[in-house]
């Protein structure tokens, strides 16, 4: 007797069934295919997006900083590695000063296998653009000056196919020296969003969140300052992979909160406040490649995630040493 389309079904429906409850495994493999990869002890590891199965990636370096980048296509991911430059004069004085450099992760290697990818000594905050075709960093132009005196922060970009860096420069005001760092591309490379600073009195201090043009920054100094204090007490910007959002943190310490506004900052709200002693880590929140949830870690190293409307807040990870979540493109 021939079998209808309805009875098919029922009985491929039933298989599934089967096949699920004998290999339940698979059936978890499979419906959570995204992995977010974070910092513990200085060492990249990665995880399921529920916390589940934590494993190294890159073990034993114990100096990776900073922000965590994914490739598009998820075979390798983008991290900073920091060191340290010291200079000892012949008359007994020196000083000394942080140094990093951008490497690969690759997630097929079975040997904890890593490469360098930048020589600058200046290279940290990694972030692939959408299409893999740039990552912009933040780039201390002074750091592999062994006498430098303060640094001098801008963004950088590294084209993935000529391997070429390069730095985006921003104005000088009459009585004021900016730095831009952690920045975070829109999804069309249009835009650029980053941490501004000044510097005073021979030390940097933040101002604030600037949105502008990744190509070329036309406004004055006293501009983007203005601009900044708009987002003042803010850092950390994360733009959303759809687009519509960056979400950052609040570095006020009696208002701790992750926070996602609109690019033209006509909408902003509170996603997740810290309380209860609760404070927040200086790493980016890191979004889901359906742009509706958010990781992001705490000073005591743990790691939660959330949806955008505020709801389902749950610690995955920690607490411990756990910093930089990346969310799986």
């Amino acid at each position: 007797m021939k079998k209808t389309i309805p009875s098919v079904i029922i009985m491929l429906t039933l298989i599934s069934a089967v096949f699920i409850s004998v290999y339940p495994e698979v059936a978890t493999a499979q419906a959570d295919t995204e992995k977010i990869a974070f910092i513990r002890n200085g060492d990249i590891w990665i995880m399921n997006t529920d916390g589940s199965n934590q494993t190294p990636l890159v073990g034993g370096i114990q100096n990776a900083k900073g922000k965590i980048s994914w490739e598009p296509g998820n075979e390798r991911l983008a991290f900073s590695r920091a060191g340290m430059l010291t200079l000892k004069y012949p008359d007994g004085g020196g000083g000394s000063h942080a140094v990093y450099d951008l490497f690969h992760a690759f997630l097929d290697s079975t040997n904890n296998f890593w490469m360098g990818f930048t020589e600058t000594l200046g290279a940290q905050s990694p972030e692939y653009s959408a299409d893999g075709s740039m990552v912009v960093f933040s780039y201390d132009l002074q750091a592999n000056t062994a006498n430098a005196m303060w640094p001098d922060y801008r963004i950088g970009f590294y084209d993935t196919k000529t391997r070429v860096v390069s730095d985006l420069r921003l104005p000088r005001g009459a009585d004021d020296v900016l730095f831009g760092s952690a920045p975070t591309l829109s999804p069309d490379k249009s835009k650029i969003a980053f941490n501004l600073s000044k510097f005073d009195s021979r030390q940097v201090k933040p101002v604030g969140i600037v949105i502008t043009s990744s190509a070329e920054i036309t406004e004055s100094a006293e501009d983007l300052l203005t601009r900044a204090k708009e987002l003042s007490n803010s850092s950390s910007p994360s733009w959303s992979p759809d687009g519509k959002w960056i979400a950052y943190i609040s570095t006020d310490m009696s208002n701790q909160a992750v926070l996602v506004v609109r690019p033209d900052l006509s909408e902003k709200k509170v996603i997740w406040k810290a309380t209860g002693g609760l404070t927040l880590h200086g790493s980016p929140p890191s979004w889901s490649p359906d742009s509706k949830k958010l990781a992001f870690s705490t000073s005591n190293g743990a790691i939660y995630t959330v949806n955008l409307d505020g709801t389902d807040a749950k610690m995955i990870s920690g607490p411990g040493s756990d910093t930089n979540p990346a969310w799986s493109r």
